[in-house]
C-alpha cells in the first residue's frame, strides 16, 4: 500500500470554470428565444405557413444552449456522448425525411 500511494498522482478533473457570465448569457439566449416563440404564436407576427419552422428552428438553438451550456457538451471528455447525439440526430433526420417522402410523393 505505501509503495503506490506516494508516486501516483492525485487526478484532478479537467474543468474550466467560466463563472456566472457564460450561464447568464445562456439563460437570458434561452428566454429571449422562448419569448420570440411566444410572440410568433400569439400575435401572429410571422405568417401562418412560417410559424411551426420558425418555432422548430428556435428549438434546435434552444437544444443546443442547453447541450453545450448547461450539460457541458463542449468539454473533454464527452467526445463518445457528443457523437451518439449527432448520431441519433442524423439517424431522426433520415426517418423524417424517408417518412415524408413516403407519405407526400
Amino acid at each position: 500500500m505505501g509503495a503506490h500511494a506516494h508516486n501516483e498522482e492525485v487526478r484532478k478533473p479537467k474543468v474550466k470554470h467560466d463563472g456566472p457570465k457564460r450561464h447568464l448569457v445562456a439563460f437570458i439566449g434561452s428566454l429571449v428565444l422562448t419569448a420570440l416563440a411566444f410572440i410568433a404564436v400569439a400575435f401572429e407576427v410571422i405568417p401562418t405557413g412560417f410559424t411551426v419552422p420558425f418555432i422548430v428552428i428556435l428549438a434546435f438553438i434552444q437544444a443546443f444552449f442547453q447541450l453545450f451550456v448547461w450539460m457541458h457538451m463542449d468539454q473533454k471528455g464527452h467526445e463518445f456522448a457528443r457523437i451518439s447525439i449527432f448520431a441519433g440526430l442524423f439517424v431522426i433526420l433520415l426517418a423524417v425525411i424517408v417518412f415524408v417522402y413516403w407519405v407526400w410523393i
